[in-house]
């Protein structure tokens, strides 16, 4: 299946874009629909599972062309440290922590979409039940994660 062909899908609900997000190897899609401005992200956890990096796409190679912006915890939300690649007033960084920023209070504001590529957040698999394309998160790791599913169940 190429990456074209792969059901990519705007979130609907805040949750669901907070628990891809905090799956472990995810990667969304920023949009304002006010500007048609977008950035992709990539949200990797790290080995402990108690933070995250994340990165934004900055070239045309969508594997490997992302730059390192920020640490998200649940904790205390996302934040620049010295080693992000954009200052604290960049678009790219601004648009991620005012997305994170929204999930986090349970809201997607009417001006924003958050999408996710059609992969599982936590295992990069190629999501194909309608529930899981809703959700961005496969059966087996909707389970692992503890997100109750109905296909998993």
């Amino acid at each position: 299946m190429s990456v074209q062909e792969l059901p990519r899908k705007a979130f609907t609900q805040a949750a669901a874009a907070r628990e891809h997000i905090l799956a472990g190897r995810a990667r969304i899609t920023i949009r304002s629909k006010a500007t048609g401005t977008r950035y992709t992200y990539r949200i990797v956890r790290d080995k402990y599972k108690a933070t995250y990096y994340v990165s934004v796409l900055f070239g045309q190679d969508n594997e490997t062309d992302y730059a390192y912006i920020g640490i998200l915890t649940e904790m205390k939300g996302f934040f620049g440290t010295k080693g992000s690649k954009v200052k604290l007033d960049d678009p790219r960084f601004k648009a991620f922590q005012y997305a994170w920023k929204n999930a986090a209070a349970d809201a997607i504001p009417s001006n924003l979409e958050i999408w996710h590529e059609g992969r599982c957040g936590r295992c990069g698999r190629a999501l194909t039940v309608p529930e899981s394309v809703e959700r961005g998160i496969g059966p087996e790791c909707a389970g692992k994660l503890g997100i109750f599913c109905e296909e998993a169940a």
